[in-house]
Parts: structure tokens; C-alpha cells; sequence
């Protein structure tokens, strides 16, 4: 198993992306959007040889960057910068140009199912939602009139998976 990236980026290998491997399907997300339509996806953080989402986080006076894996189901996470804990709620802003993440719904949790659009034009109706509370495990992809949400994953047709992507 590799340590370093070609461009010399440590990979942190997954004990879910292992296990997600083993079954036949996963969804990776290879692109998701600000609002201004940056693209979140960065591969300054790798996660089992898939760019991670990066995204410029606030809580309180603090502020840092988060990478979280694009891998639907897994919840790693790398904070740089900042000491987040489960229970935090943080502001999610674009690493880019900083403008806040807009919110989608209210998170079961209390806190709030935060919009990553999956085309750079802001859609709803095509985003990736992602708890703003650290350790909720609550993330949905919505894509047309299809949600699809961690709980029924078994339920949709993904893609195949080939070892490496």
C-alpha cells in the first residue's frame, strides 16, 4: 500500500473504504460546487487514492480547513488548522472565495443539512447534503426527483467498482 501521493500528498488509507470495497458498489462524488461554482473537490487531501471534499470551517474565533472523504458512507475526516470534536457545529465556507455553504434543511441533530451542488450552477435539486455537526452521520445526495440517503444505499444502482479508480 502506498504512504504518498504521486505529488507526495500522504493517503490515509479507510477501514470503511475497505469494507466498501468488498461489496460490488460505492459512490464516489468526483465533483461538488460552491455556490460561485468552485470546485470542492481537492486532491491536497486523499482518501484511499480519492480527492477529498476540502472546505474552509469556522467554529467560534477558530477557523481551519476540513477535508472529508468523497466517498459516500465513509466519514473520515482530516482537520488542518483547527481542533474540532464530535458535538461541534461548524460554518462551512468555500476554500476559494469564502462564501458561506448554504444551508438545505434542518439536520435531525439540531444542526443544519448544509447544500454541496454536484453541477457548478446552484441546484438543489442536485446536491449532496452533509450535516454541519461534527459526528452526525447524516448525508443525503439528492439527483432529479431520486433521494438517496446512507440508509437506503443498498436500494439504488451506483457503479461498479474496479479495485482503484
Amino acid at each position: 500500500m502506498r504512504i504518498f501521493d504521486d505529488n507526495g500528498m500522504m493517503i490515509f488509507p479507510s477501514p470503511v473504504m475497505q469494507e466498501l470495497r468488498s461489496t460490488s458498489k460505492v459512490l464516489v462524488v468526483r465533483a461538488c460546487y460552491c455556490p460561485r461554482g468552485h470546485n470542492l473537490v481537492n486532491d491536497k487531501a486523499m482518501f484511499s487514492e480519492h480527492s477529498g471534499i476540502l472546505m474552509r470551517v469556522r467554529k467560534e474565533m477558530s477557523e481551519g480547513l476540513l477535508a472529508i472523504s468523497p466517498v459516500y458512507g465513509d466519514k473520515s475526516r482530516i482537520s488542518l488548522g483547527m481542533r474540532i470534536e464530535n458535538g461541534d457545529v461548524l460554518t462551512l465556507l468555500c476554500p476559494e472565495c469564502g462564501v458561506p455553504l448554504p444551508t438545505y434543511d434542518e439536520c435531525s441533530c439540531g444542526g443544519d443539512v448544509i447544500a454541496l451542488f454536484t453541477r457548478p450552477v446552484p441546484d438543489y435539486g442536485n446536491c449532496v447534503g452533509i450535516c454541519n455537526r461534527v459526528g452526525c452521520h447524516n448525508a443525503e445526495i439528492r439527483s432529479g426527483d431520486e433521494l438517496l440517503n446512507y440508509a437506503n444505499l443498498e436500494h439504488f444502482e451506483i457503479r461498479q467498482t474496479t479495485g482503484s479508480s
